[in-house]
């Protein structure tokens, strides 16, 4: 098919950089090169803040706050929108609630999960934290994709390591957010599987399966936290939920994910 030969000729170019997963194969190759990691563009409800200009102090003025973390899925890469998950996500709350909340959007491409345990660190973002009713955080993709690399070896000792590595750090990504948090909601985003649509769907399917099966028994060993399923919305569609860079959502597949979170979070949890 030709889609298939378009999909396999993808990810022979992806092999050349680590960073192509965040970063896609069209036109955010631009965004992903151009230097360090930064924050994500402001979208509506960002906290406020650039490297000119000192982020406003964080106030409790009792409004529901709602975090974001991770990795170019927070971010939004691949929405022709501009929203991500996180815009849907922010929608349906407002909806449900009939109020205004205060959202913090720090996705970053090309974000892997030891370079979110990091950022943690930063004292912006553990106020973020510490102000922060529920948080949603997406990581492990880039861990476990390498860019499409991770496809060239899928021996399950070579999986195996990097899935071990991958679990240590998600165990102090939580263990930092509950130091500093203990009551938010947190919901990791389980991984859904890019590349469904080509020969080796069966190993691939497996591989992402495991995967989400070990991150949420970590997050299981954390009170309010959750592991948020999404490899079953796109399991039968994959093809339709992609971007152009088959890689990351479209807009479609960003709603799906959206949805599922916001179904998680009761009208009663938004504060009144």
């Amino acid at each position: 098919m030709m889609r298939e030969k378009a999909i396999k000729w993808l990810i022979g170019i992806s092999a050349l950089s680590c960073l192509i997963w965040a970063g896609g194969l069209a036109w955010t190759l631009q965004d992903t090169f151009s230097g360090a990691p930064a924050a994500a563009p402001p979208i509506e409800g960002t906290a406020p803040g650039t490297e000119e200009e000192a982020p406003e102090p964080i106030v409790d003025d009792g409004s529901f706050r709602l975090l974001a973390l991770g990795d170019s899925l927070t971010k939004g890469t691949g929405d022709t929108e501009g929203k991500g998950y996180v815009g849907y996500l922010l929608e349906d709350l407002k909806e449900k609630s009939g109020q205004d909340i205060v959202l913090g959007n720090y996705g970053v491409n090309g974000q892997v999960s030891s370079q979110l345990a990091e950022q943690l660190g930063q004292s912006r973002i553990k106020d973020e934290v510490v102000a922060a009713d529920v948080i949603v955080v997406s990581t492990g993709g880039n861990d476990l994709f390498q860019g499409g690399q991770t496809l060239g070896n899928l021996e399950p000792a070579h999986i195996q390591k990097i899935e071990d590595a991958y679990l240590l750090q998600l165990k102090s990504i939580l263990k930092q957010l509950r130091e500093n948090n203990a009551d938010a909601r947190i919901f990791l985003i389980g991984l859904y599987n890019p590349f469904g649509a080509l020969e080796n769907a069966e190993a691939t399917t497996k591989i992402v399966r495991d995967w989400n099966y070990k991150a949420a028994e970590v997050a299981a060993d954390y009170p309010q936290t959750v592991l948020v399923p999404t490899f079953d919305l796109f399991q039968l569609k994959v093809q339709d939920y992609l971007a152009r860079d088959l890689f990351h959502p479209n807009a479609a597949g960003y709603r799906l994910i959206g949805d599922r979170v916001a179904s998680l979070i009761t009208w009663q949890g938004v504060k009144g």
